[in-house]
């Protein structure tokens, strides 16, 4: 199995990296580089989600063994994107783990945080929780996480959902149960673009929960992999854990 992990908005690849030993054994972890952060650090920012996904999903086309693909926010939209884009080449995608986004297709007021003022950007991410406090208290760390986060929100900004056939895969989707930018319906439409098997679970925790639970995370993770392994099926909760 290869699993393929895309950041939330102003992440970078290294977040994943421990995820490859935890994983081991199971699945071969890949988490590409993005424009402009880590390894591809002064590369042009992208300015279209779309056509990063595109973008992304090419080399994974030409690579063998099943495909699960798992994004956190910003991540999950380009996680589905770039399984629409396989699909449509023949590719196929084992499943997808979606957390803390919910569906694109529903209609919200349109958003431009990548133009707000740096002040009121540093307000936005940390009602998120999505900078460490240090990271924002050195001028020089704090206008480049700021670069990267403006540049990422604006891919979000500027996403316009086209409408398609619902993907045929399974998926598992999850939320923060106090994420102020999520809500457990927006979670359940997800189910209007995915026609496979699909689970929705509310766990503990903000925008960020995904941090707070790793290992259950990896757990599920690991779950999803071994069932999906033998085709598509829902994931069943694991034994002992509520919402």
């Amino acid at each position: 199995m290869r699993l393929v992990c895309l950041p939330h908005a102003g992440g970078a690849a290294a977040l994943y990296r421990p995820w490859k030993l935890k994983l081991s054994g199971i699945a071969t972890v890949e988490s590409p580089e993005l424009p402009g952060r880590g390894t591809r650090f002064g590369a042009p920012h992208a300015t279209s989600l779309t056509a990063l996904a595109s973008d992304l999903a090419v080399p994974l086309a030409h690579r063998i063994g099943p495909l699960v693909l798992y994004g956190h926010s910003m991540g999950a939209l380009l996680a589905y994107e770039m399984a629409r884009d396989l699909m449509r080449h023949g590719v196929p995608v084992a499943g997808l783990v979606l957390a803390g986004r919910g569906a694109p297709h529903l209609a919200g007021p349109p958003q431009a945080r990548h133009l707000l003022a740096d002040a009121d950007l540093a307000a936005e991410l940390h009602r998120f929780g999505g900078t460490a406090a240090e990271v924002m208290a050195l001028p020089e760390l704090r206008a480049l996480a700021l670069a990267q986060v403006r540049a990422d929100f604006r891919l979000v900004d500027t996403y316009v959902f086209q409408p398609g056939a619902p993907l045929p895969m399974p998926a598992v989707i999850l939320g923060g149960a106090d994420d102020p930018a999520t809500s457990p319906a927006t979670l359940a439409a997800w189910s209007e673009l995915i026609g496979g098997p699909l689970s929705v679970e509310i766990w503990p925790g903000g925008h960020f929960f995904v941090r707070d639970h790793e290992a259950r995370l990896i757990d599920l993770v690991r779950r999803a992999l071994a069932t999906w392994r033998a085709g598509p099926a829902a994931i069943p909760p694991a034994p002992g854990l509520g919402a």
